[in-house]
């Protein structure tokens, strides 16, 4: 019996990979969010360095944006991944492309990068750390092992998928965040709503401008004030407390992605191109700051931005030549997206009366098409 080498396996999953036409104002809300992400992790990154003093403004920013940006990406994993799985193997096989070689594959690239920065870098890793990465991830790569951790749930009967989700709150409740399957218990719920929401769900909850506008003015409203009762709980209310947090932040969040849509092209260009951003930021971001160390530019805030910007653009430069190569999967960037990234990339925006999302969308059709980072 003959096997396809394995490029010609790899072209033949690009071109079986068929998806219903992308939903911009959703990769919108994921440009948002990988927005968060870097920003954060400059934030962090900046006063690891000794560059940016820890301010009240700073630690709100911090409190604000980790209470729920990461469960807000693993809702949008679920949007996609729940959907009806065709064939156990073609399933599997996305996440290999999707998730694992770029977990394994960028782990190498940023320990080994770390190695040889020296002072350049804040954290520093080792060939042994390498050693580890099955069960201990590096760094930010944490996000990946426990998304493949929750896809794989979705190869469970969906009735047994949803009686986990009680157990993972359980777990989670019991350990707390720290070690990796009490972590998964606390992202499960919000990505189990994804996959029970699907797509077509939440444009039919977002279908009008109306519904956009009460879910940021509402998730808002509620975010900011139990973000400011949290310190005042402890314990069990304060654990649960945490999941109203991150619902409201989701909800806001959602709201303004559908408010914007497509007319700022960067956040859905920034959206598409969120795995490549996710796997390269630190790495760009730390390249920025030393290049802007060696030119002394040393106001704190103005250093804030460019190394948030130089982690965004420079992955989505990268992301844009890798597909132009047709490199991206090789790369560990994901699958290459089937409509071009909008253009031009930093357009100023248009403004277009707000249609109702089911006019143009193709609602009702969902596909497995891998993580949030596709």
């Amino acid at each position: 019996m003959q096997h396809a080498p394995f490029g010609a396996g790899m072209r033949n999953e690009l071109r079986a990979s068929q998806a219903p036409p992308r939903t911009l104002w959703i990769d919108t809300a994921r440009g948002l969010g990988i927005i968060l992400v870097v920003y954060g992790h400059v934030l962090r990154g900046q006063f690891h360095a000794g560059l940016l003093a820890w301010g009240p403004a700073v630690e709100l920013q911090d409190r604000a944006i980790y209470a729920f940006h990461m469960p807000f990406f693993f809702l949008l994993s679920g949007l996609f991944a729940g959907a009806q799985i065709r064939s156990r193997g073609e399933f599997v096989r996305r996440r290999l492309v999707t998730i694992v070689y770029p977990y394994i594959l960028w782990s190498v690239v940023q320990t080994v990068l770390t190695m040889g920065a020296g002072h350049l870098a804040n954290g520093h890793h080792s060939l042994s750390d390498l050693e580890r990465i099955g069960t201990d991830p590096i760094g930010q790569f944490w996000f990946l092992y426990v998304l493949a951790m929750l896809q794989l749930l979705l190869l469970l009967p969906r009735s047994i998928f949803l009686l986990m989700v009680p157990v993972g709150v359980a777990v989670f409740l019991i350990f707390g965040g720290g070690p990796l399957l009490a972590r998964a218990g606390w992202f499960l719920p919000f990505f189990a709503t994804g996959v029970l929401l699907g797509r077509s769900g939440l444009e039919a909850a977002l279908r009008t401008p109306g519904a956009a506008i009460a879910w940021l003015i509402g998730g808002g409203i509620t975010f900011a004030a139990l973000l400011a009762a949290m310190p005042l709980l402890s314990g069990l209310p304060a654990a649960l407390a945490q999941y109203a947090v991150a619902g409201a932040g989701i909800v806001a969040a959602l709201g303004l992605a559908r408010l914007f849509g497509d007319r700022i092209a960067l956040l859905p260009a920034l959206g598409m191109a969120s795995l490549a951003i996710f796997v390269l930021h630190v790495i760009c971001a730390a390249a920025m700051r030393a290049g802007l160390e060696h030119i002394g530019l040393g106001q704190p805030a103005i250093a804030v931005l460019l190394v948030t910007a130089g982690g965004l653009l420079i992955p989505l430069a990268i992301y844009k030549a890798s597909i132009a190569t047709r490199l991206t999967p090789w790369l560990g960037l994901g699958y290459p997206p089937r409509t071009p990234l909008p253009a031009p990339v930093l357009a100023l925006p248009e403004y277009r009366p707000l249609e109702p999302a089911g006019r143009n969308a193709d609602v009702g059709r969902d596909q497995a098409r891998g993580p949030a980072f596709q």
